[in-house]
């Protein structure tokens, strides 16, 4: 198939902070699916947005977003004979009104995977994330009242930590964009319990051998690093990583570092004033959300 051109027949949609990264790591991994090298292009939503956005490191997000159409098919130009075909950018499912417009102009016929995650967790990872990564100094309280100062002042989606997990909205019009046969729809919840289980549905629904079993581990854990000297050393250059590099396996390295990350890093608990009032905020919303995919979500609001 090398040298026609081929387009994705299936996206992970989202949410950011749901599991979307392990996913996508467990898709690469099948030998009957092609998943775009960058995990996270974003073309569809590129053409809605403003640039610049100014959220600290933003401008390293920006840099890696693919923003016209012909050098997004130049990211399945190594698909072979993989049966399935897709990329994995989660801000499709927030910014849904940008997107599905783009992936009908585009591509049209595919199939979307969802993974939602209760959004008071949801909004906790996302702002751990940043911490994690440096760009964020406020306080969690804090950054909620930020919220609405950092959109008007163009900051990057995953800044907003609560409006991102309202999910009623973004997932209904995915599904009446496509229809329930060409919507899957998944939770955290189910990824952390069994992830096989869930991973073998996904190959189904995208049309390949679900007997396959993929290596499974979290990726992209949120949390508040240990220690900085340990954080420097993973992450930068550094005669450490030089010498895994000489003594390991390219792989065993990775997995080396990926742990090593892992233990660094710890996850206080959220205030309970907070999670109480994030709760009520999103209650109404889950409860809708319950009704459209037919399940039980109250254990996200009691």
């Amino acid at each position: 198939m090398k040298g026609k051109e081929v387009l994705p027949n299936f996206l992970v949609v989202g949410a950011a902070k749901a599991g979307t990264t392990s996913i996508y790591r467990y898709l690469s991994q099948h030998p009957e699916v092609y998943m775009s090298p960058v995990k996270e292009p974003k073309f569809f939503t590129s053409t809605g947005l403003k640039f610049p956005h100014n959220g600290p490191g933003d401008s390293m997000v920006d840099a890696g977003i693919v923003r016209d159409f012909s050098s997004y098919k130049a990211l399945f130009n190594d698909v072979d004979n993989q049966k399935a075909v897709g990329e994995a950018s989660a801000d499709n499912l927030y910014y849904y009104l940008i997107a599905i417009p783009n992936i009908y102009k585009y591509i049209r016929e595919t199939r979307i995977i969802i993974i939602l995650r209760n959004p008071v967790e949801r909004a906790y990872s996302a702002y751990l994330h940043l911490v994690r990564d440096g760009r964020e100094n406020l306080g969690f309280k804090e950054a909620l009242e930020a919220e609405d100062r950092r959109k008007k002042n163009n900051w990057e989606f995953i800044w907003f930590y609560k409006d991102v997990g309202y999910y009623y909205s973004q997932v209904k019009a995915y599904l009446d964009a496509f229809g329930q046969d060409k919507v899957r729809i998944y939770f955290f919840e189910q990824l952390k319990s069994d992830a096989l289980g869930l991973m073998q549905d996904i190959y189904r629904f995208i049309g390949v051998r679900d007997d396959f079993i993929p290596q499974i581990r979290r990726y992209n854990v949120s949390g508040i690093q240990r220690s900085q000297f340990i954080n420097r050393l993973l992450s930068s250059p550094s005669m450490f990583k030089r010498i895994i590099k000489r003594l390991l396996p390219e792989k065993a390295g990775k997995d080396l570092s990926l742990a090593l990350r892992r233990i660094n890093l710890k996850k206080p608990e959220m205030k309970p004033e907070l999670k109480e009032l994030l709760t009520e905020s999103y209650s109404d919303d889950i409860r809708l959300l319950g009704k459209l995919v037919g399940r039980d979500l109250s254990h996200w609001y009691t």
